[in-house]
């Protein structure tokens, strides 16, 4: 297993099979704590350029992102799963998209645009926050890899829950997985990107909820072209 976790005492590759390995490294993660995405982890100095998170660096690196929600899902509700300071959720009600949020940081309320405030729900994304069912488009974007293996399992979970007929994601993926059960981690980049899995296993998350991948819409919403893309439909939407 190519996973290296912080609470872990040796960078030795746990020996057996696949389905050990992805045990022993599972069940040794611990989750990154809701205070530390507070401003100083949006908007510090570590952030340079391009990945600064004020709005209107926000609005440049979005560009036509938020139009071509709109364009392609045609939402009557959003919902945005881990929202952060809520900048998207923004852009699209500038576009009168009906949107709403969650996210587990106090913070994001503090950082968040006023008109999207009293839109975003602060909990844990692992659990029910929201009705069955209830928005046409769930949304996590650079979420996932911030989570646990446990919590992503559980985050999937209540994405399909939500969602009546879309969900989109955007996550970071293992370059090189060895099997599907690999996955690994990303400190150099973001000492808060625990757990890069293989695509496909995160597929399967989806499938296993009752979703089916829509590659002709993930080829439109990549726009980007960062091969981050997943978007699955409900089989059984209305």
């Amino acid at each position: 297993m190519s996973t290296h976790v912080r609470c872990s005492n040796t960078d030795a590759r746990p020996a057996g099979s696949p389905v050990d390995r992805f045990e022993a490294a599972a069940l040794v993660q611990r989750p990154v704590a809701a205070e530390h995405y507070d401003e100083e982890y949006f908007a510090s100095e570590w952030r340079a350029g391009d990945n600064r998170y004020d709005l209107e660096s926000r609005r440049r690196i979005e560009a036509n992102h938020p139009a071509l929600i709109k364009e392609v899902f045609a939402p009557a509700s959003v919902l945005d799963v881990g929202c952060g300071p809520g900048f998207l959720m923004h852009f699209l009600g500038e576009l009168d998209v009906d949107v709403h949020g969650i996210d587990f940081s106090p913070s994001s309320l503090e950082l968040a645009p006023e008109p999207v405030r009293d839109r975003i729900t602060i909990g844990d994304v692992t659990t029910p926050l929201v009705p069955e069912r209830s928005h046409d488009l769930v949304v996590c974007r650079e979420v996932l890899e911030h989570l646990t293996v446990v919590q992503v399992h559980k985050t999937v979970g209540q994405i399909c829950r939500a969602s009546a007929r879309f969900a989109y994601v955007t996550t970071r993926f293992h370059p090189a997985p060895r099997d599907l059960l690999d996955f690994t981690t990303q400190f150099d980049v973001d000492p808060t990107h625990i757990t890069l899995l293989a695509k496909d296993f995160l597929r399967c998350l989806f499938v296993l909820n009752g979703f089916r991948r829509r590659a002709d819409v993930e080829a439109r919403m990549d726009w980007a072209n960062k091969d981050r893309v997943l978007v699955y439909e409900r089989t059984d939407a209305a």
